[in-house]
């Protein structure tokens, strides 16, 4: 699962697909990819 967070308001979303639109903030297209997940 790949995380991402609007950077509009930094809500944190994980799921397949990038959202299209926050549920927080209500911005479109706001999501970029963050690397949170550390395995190890």
């Amino acid at each position: 699962m790949a995380v991402f967070k609007c950077k509009k308001c930094g809500y944190i979303k994980e799921g397949r697909c990038k959202p299209k639109k926050c549920p927080e903030c209500n911005e479109q297209n706001s999501f970029e990819r963050v690397d949170s997940e550390k395995k190890g």
